[in-house]
């Protein structure tokens, strides 16, 4: 598994954020031979409305706590 902390810099995907009922869904695909995620819309989406996907993190011993607020909330990310 990668990760990519994008904490101090990368592209405009960093600001997508985890919600366990989102807005859209993260897909990978190859692109010209490079693998890319590429996030598409699961409804129409409002200018200016929050993009949100569901992180969905592996198991771990560490459960990373989630703050989303929906009626959906998993309580954890993983």
């Amino acid at each position: 598994m990668n990760v990519i902390d994008a904490t101090h810099e990368g592209n405009k995907a960093r600001f997508i954020n985890h919600n366990c009922q989102p807005n859209c869904f993260a897909k990978t695909i190859i692109s010209g031979g490079i693998k890319r995620i590429v996030i598409y819309a699961l409804i129409d989406i409002n200018r200016g409305s929050e993009l949100t996907y569901d992180y969905s993190f592996p198991e771990e011993d560490i459960k990373i706590p989630c703050h989303c607020g929906t009626n959906k909330c998993r309580i954890y990310l993983n």
